[in-house]
């Protein structure tokens, strides 16, 4: 049917009418198409593949509703066909066994013969992805290319850059790794430099024994797990002084080594500090060690006292005056503890008197507070909400009167109010400074007094501040008076 209809066709024969009518009326149309793309597929001439084509794209043109896919897609696999069975490629395929091995595999082969221009333009005309197609077949050159020994490492590098450049898919790493298995270690690093990606570096270079590269690259890329590897395999490749030189000149490296070594290997921090001769550090890292590692008395104040000493080397004057005092804070909490069953261990000097106070050692807390110059302030506050905490009213009445209150007595009505107290908290607000007695009457409920105060003193905002606490229905003789008081005020 294909041969009855083409020949005339392609003799330009008034037939061809004709026969196309009768294939028409016998609707063999589309079959007869599809027959003349498939024979196509079957020639491995180009003019017959032509000709089956023509007839083909002739005989369409009379179906309304022919699929293009079809003869499109036929054209494609042809010219892709005739390209590799040309005499200087040498692979002839034919239609059905093309379809069999697909293109994927067909690439591979061509690949493998290094026909790499030929499978670039191949997959560009298939369209066939960049990551499946170019980039794939750019990677497998480049890997061929660091293989030829003839050529310098600059040059090959050089080219290898040009030719690949920021290619999406392409890993510099990989083409390395290729030379370093060849031999090639230098030309492997000038490959490196291309690779963007600092993590599929610094594992290549640590195998080819570039430590101090691959430390360098980890710390430029700011991945701290990163440096992490490196200073790891560093640490179990060097002896341990090459090590810690190493880390030296790598401030970066040696700081993060370090809050390794504080949690992992706090002996090896230890052992940091002493090649530096960073006593400062040193006497850190002691007193850490007196609350953490140590569980007697006898440890802790050892461990301390040789803070002091290196703080001393350090000539840092504070530090060893401080921990001196913890010193002595340690010891007499221990023998108190001993003394008393209960806990004061590990307090601090402010926790300590206030729990010597609530449990009635005041002889014990006037010491402290003697030997550690506490200043009296805040002696004074402590004692006062400690003795009202135990609500031990007689005890802070006695006290406000030992002598003149540092802090003033409004602490007294404040922390009476605050405990519930106010019958007590009236005993101190005679002794509260002007400024703050209306204050004091108000806390203490005493709204009477407060406005006879504010209205002495002459105070219209002090009035006014009684008035925000005074009720319309309860206090309204109040009211009336701070009305008269505001009057006068306003006459004067």
């Amino acid at each position: 049917l294909t041969s009855l209809w083409f020949s005339p066709l392609c003799k330009e024969s008034q037939k061809a009418d004709e026969y196309l009518r009768e294939i028409k009326d016998q609707n063999l149309l589309f079959e007869a198409v599809q027959q003349c793309i498939e024979a196509a597929g079957h020639e491995y001439e180009p003019e017959m593949q032509k000709t089956l084509l023509r007839a083909a794209s002739f005989g369409k043109c009379f179906i309304s509703n022919f699929p293009p896919d079809m003869f499109v897609r036929m054209s494609r696999d042809l010219r892709v066909l005739n390209a590799i069975r040309d005499s200087t490629i040498g692979i002839p395929l034919s239609y059905p066994q093309y379809q069999q091995i697909t293109m994927e595999v067909l690439i591979d082969r061509l690949v493998l013969r290094r026909l790499y221009p030929l499978s670039i333009k191949i997959c560009e005309y298939m369209k066939i992805s960049e990551f499946k197609g170019a980039s794939r077949i750019l990677a497998h050159w480049a890997c061929y290319k660091v293989q030829q020994k003839e050529e310098p490492d600059d040059s090959i590098a050089r080219v290898i850059n040009d030719k690949l450049g920021d290619t999406p898919g392409i890993s510099y790493s990989e083409i390395a790794a290729r030379a370093y298995d060849c031999g090639r270690t230098e030309l492997a690093i000038k490959l490196l430099e291309y690779e963007p990606r600092s993590g599929e570096q610094v594992p290549l270079l640590l195998k080819m024994k570039r430590s101090n590269l691959a430390l360098h690259k980890a710390i430029e890329s700011g991945d701290t797990d990163l440096v992490y590897t490196v200073v790891m395999h560093l640490k179990n490749e060097m002896s341990r002084g090459d090590f810690f030189m190493t880390l030296q000149n790598q401030p970066v490296a040696l700081s993060l080594y370090r809050q390794f070594c504080k949690h992992q290997e706090p002996e090896t921090l230890q052992d940091l500090f002493n090649q530096d001769d960073n006593h400062q550090e040193l006497g850190n890292f002691r007193v850490y060690s007196s609350y953490s590692n140590e569980t007697t008395i006898e440890g802790r104040v050892a461990a301390l006292q040789n803070a002091v000493d290196e703080y001393n080397k350090a000539k840092n004057e504070f530090a060893a005056k401080v921990t001196e005092e913890q010193i002595k804070l340690l010891r007499y909490q221990s023998r108190m503890q001993k003394d008393t069953g209960k806990t004061y261990l590990d307090y601090s000097l402010h926790d300590t008197v206030y729990n010597l106070l609530l449990d009635s050692k005041l002889k014990q807390a006037e010491q402290l507070y003697k030997d550690f110059k506490i200043p009296d302030k805040r002696f004074w506050w402590l004692k006062i909400s400690a003795l009202a905490e135990k609500q031990d009213w007689e005890e802070l009445e006695k006290f406000s009167k030992s002598k003149k209150s540092p802090v003033g007595y409004m602490p007294f009505v404040e922390i009476c109010v605050k405990h519930h107290n106010k019958y007590e908290a009236k005993k101190y607000v005679t002794k509260v400074s002007p400024e703050q007695k209306v204050k004091a009457f108000i806390m203490v409920g005493d709204l009477d007094q407060a406005v006879e105060t504010a209205t002495e003193r002459k105070n219209e905002n002090e009035l006014n501040m009684i008035l925000l606490k005074c009720t319309p229905v309860t206090d309204r003789l109040i009211l009336e008076k701070i009305n008269r008081a505001k009057s006068q005020l306003l006459k004067k």
